[in-house]
């Protein structure tokens, strides 16, 4: 597994990569003590893990992670802070653990096994289960009962029977992850899941538009409609 450790204290960066040595399958591929050089280095090493910091010159880890995530090179992330205060947001990035300093060895290998296997970072199925958190609220859905994803910003609202979230994600991170044989970049702003469509009718500018349940209408792109043909006509 790929490493990053972000931090601006020195000290925590070796005090991590010293313990990081004494766990099984780590290559620690880059470093970076803000914001700025941590963009740069996770470019260049396409790494699967970041152990972040996050209160940091030059911006914080929120403020990585949302550079990251818009451009879809999200990795999987551990807060590694001195403060408990961020804890609450910090669910909003959907962290696999969050641990204060000092860190232990031993908490530091259970942050680790809860990241997946490189092997095991291939896309969904229609069967996986998703966790979403909107505020207070928390749902936990099948991805074959989502009937669209509608960008809003760098905030994503998930359309399914049981309600319309919002969760801090981009469409562009999503769609690596969804299945491509089932749901479709409709547009800039939406990805739907064709199992759903009960009417299609062509548009005057050249694509399609194109009924949901819950009597939602997404209108696919003239330039989506070229490979919505492709990929589904006989």
């Amino acid at each position: 597994m790929k490493v990053v450790l972000i931090d601006d204290s020195r000290l925590a960066r070796v005090e991590l990569k010293n313990q990081l040595q004494l766990c099984e399958g780590i290559n620690i591929v880059g470093e970076a003590e803000n914001v700025k050089q941590a963009i740069n280095v996770i470019v260049t090493s396409q790494p699967d893990l970041l152990l972040l910091d996050i209160d940091m010159p030059g911006g914080n880890g929120f403020s990585l992670l949302e550079q990251l995530d818009a451009v879809g090179k999200l990795p999987h992330v551990i807060f590694v802070t001195a403060f408990d205060q961020y804890a609450l947001k910090s669910f909003d990035y959907q962290p696999k653990d969050y641990l204060l300093k000092p860190v232990t060895l031993e908490r530091l290998k259970l942050a680790l096994a809860k990241v997946p296997d490189i092997g095991l970072q291939a896309k969904m199925t229609l069967h996986s289960q998703v966790f979403l958190k909107d505020g207070e609220r928390c749902y936990f859905v099948t991805l074959s009962d989502i009937f669209a994803f509608e960008a809003q910003g760098n905030y994503t609202k998930v359309h399914f029977k049981g309600g319309r979230p919002m969760i801090y994600r981009t469409l562009a991170g999503l769609e690596q992850k969804l299945p491509a044989e089932i749901f479709f970049r409709a547009n800039r702003s939406w990805i739907i899941n064709t199992q759903y469509i009960s009417a299609i009718e062509p548009t005057i500018s050249g694509g399609f538009e194109v009924n949901l349940q819950k009597d939602l209408q997404v209108e696919i792109s003239r330039r989506q409609a070229t490979e919505f043909k492709q990929l589904w006509s006989l």
